[in-house]
């Protein structure tokens, strides 16, 4: 057999990508409408596309494509609807085309819950592209719209400017998204989607996250195509090509601040460095100070106007235990948990219970994960335990049965929640973690297997130390363990391999609690080996 010979793209071509290179083909062909349907090929490339989908997209989307997934009823915007044919991002009046659909696959949607899936293979991206279109008849029924024409865009002058202002106005874009541009507009307390969900205009004073790009490119193709199954409409038969360029540079000119540079919305590599002697608690110690921050991505699972769009990471370990330091963005420091209406800044680290990769919201059914949870009002308890009477000074309560040595009347109303029999204070009393008034620790070790599973590990087994830090509208948290562990649900970290770790952040000012959150997808942990190990 002769040498393989090298390819200017995949460099020397052997089996394995013989075979990537043929599938891609196969998937280009069938997307190209050269294969016919139900042909083994067609077949073939159809099959992909569905493992793939019912792995990664079945979750939101739903499984047979309605976006009715176990996740939809947890995210605002809801997940698209594929059977209806509407696709929000397009540079058509009608369909999408397939390098739009691998374009979203491939990028996300900014500002909503649809994530980067870079990590996939181009292959799998492009049968994806095949199976999504597979779900709706309109594919088979409309004939493929023309992509609209971006033609150069001409040099923005205070004149093309002033026009752009002028036919933001003219065109009514002032009734959805405000004067300023902040969606604020006389309508935009009523405006719904196809399928009669409310839907909030986008806020052009927030930079960078337009769901269809934010160069004026972009803008110019979506002012052009639309946005499909919401109130934005196609501008290109109401604008000329000047006024069309003249409004997409006014409305990107609204932002207050200018765009700074983004996280990469791509998943990426976070490395755990070796170091010797004790792990350092403090989130401002020194050893922190020599590594570099890993930025991880954020995706909003509820839509809202302040987001946390991304957190901070290093990490550490000494062959004995790991430390991670997480810090993100918050203006205002939320510890307090003593009114309905409170909810508390938190943040979340998710790892796989065994080498299986389950999903990323929250493992599934075939993959449990393992979940840190990290509460800034538990931090706050470990100093002193916040309860009613720190909101509601002087309060009065009901006779109770105290458990020794505590008078009763008035006296008995500023006695502390530790004090009383746990027999008549519930969850304390049942062992909910959520109720005791004796913090060990500022996180809590949990475990889930998906939705509504979400469970704490034995008090015996909550053994993640951690300690946070609000400073300068800044979160700085550390949580360390030990690498291995005797429990079976815990994640078990091995110098020298790598395994998968995901975020989510809690904005209490904003109303996040439960699943109103921020989150990543799954990164990649790479723990380096000591010397000498």
């Amino acid at each position: 057999m002769g040498k393989a010979q090298p390819c200017p793209l995949w460099g020397r071509v052997t089996g394995a990508k013989v075979a990537v290179i043929a599938s891609l083909a196969l998937a280009a062909t069938l997307l190209a409408g050269r294969l016919s349907a139900g042909t083994e090929a067609a077949s073939q490339v159809l099959a992909q596309g569905k493992d793939v989908y019912q792995r990664k997209c079945a979750v939101c989307h739903g499984t047979e494509g309605r976006g009715d997934g176990s996740a939809a009823y947890l995210l605002y915007p809801k997940p698209r609807d594929f059977t209806s044919g509407k696709f929000k991002i397009r540079s058509t009046l009608t369909l999408p085309t397939d390098q739009d659909l691998f374009r979203t696959i491939t990028n996300g949607i900014p500002g909503t819950s649809m994530p980067s899936w870079a990590n996939l293979s181009e292959q799998d991206r492009w049968t994806l592209v095949a199976y999504v279109k597979s779900l709706s008849e309109s594919f088979e029924t409309q004939p493929p719209g023309e992509p609209v024409t971006l033609p150069q865009p001409p040099k923005r002058t205070q004149k093309l400017m002033a026009l752009g202002k002028q036919f933001y106005k003219e065109a009514g874009c002032f009734d959805c998204h405000g004067t300023s541009g902040r969606g604020d507009g006389p309508s935009s307390a009523t405006l719904k989607d196809e399928w009669g969900y409310p839907i909030v205009p986008y806020d052009f004073t927030i930079p960078g996250r337009m769901k269809g790009g934010f160069t004026v490119k972009d803008v110019y193709r979506t002012l052009q195509a639309g946005i499909g199954g919401t109130p934005m409409p196609s501008y290109a038969d109401s604008l000329t090509e000047e006024q069309t360029w003249a409004l997409a540079y006014y409305v990107l000119s609204l932002p207050k601040q200018p765009l700074a540079e983004p996280a990469p919305r791509k998943p990426g590599t976070i490395v755990s460095k070796f170091m010797k002697g004790e792990l350092p608690l403090d989130p401002f110690a020194s050893a922190w100070a020599k590594l570099p921050f890993a930025r991880v991505h954020l995706e909003p699972l509820w839509i809202r106007t302040q987001e946390v769009e991304e957190v901070r990471v290093k990490s550490l370990q000494n062959g004995n235990e790991i430390a991670f330091l997480l810090e993100w963005d918050d203006a205002i420091a939320d510890q307090e948990l003593l009114k309905s209406e409170d909810f508390r800044d938190a943040v979340a680290v998710q790892f796989p219970v065994g080498t299986k990769e389950p999903s990323y919201t929250m493992g599934d059914q075939q993959g449990l994960v393992n979940i840190w949870h990290w509460k800034a009002d538990w931090e706050a308890d470990l100093q002193r335990y916040r309860d009613l009477q720190d909101r509601y000074p002087g309060m009065w309560a009901d006779a109770y049965w105290f458990q020794r040595g505590v008078p009763s009347g008035v006296e008995a109303a500023k006695a502390p929640t530790s004090s009383h029999d746990p027999t008549y204070l519930a969850g304390w009393g049942a062992g909910n973690p959520l109720s005791n008034p004796v913090r060990r620790s500022s996180v809590e070790d949990l475990n889930a297997v998906g939705f509504g599973t979400l469970t704490s590990q034995p008090s015996e087994e909550q053994d993640v130390r951690g300690k946070g830090v609000w400073q300068g509208g800044k979160w700085r948290v550390v949580m360390i363990r030990k690498l291995r562990t005797e429990d079976g649900k815990d994640a078990q970290f091995i110098p020298g391999q790598t395994t998968s770790i995901a975020f989510a952040v809690w904005d209490g000012a904003q109303g996040d609690r439960d699943g109103q959150k921020a989150v990543s997808t799954w990164q990649r942990l790479q723990i380096e080996k000591g010397p000498g190990r």
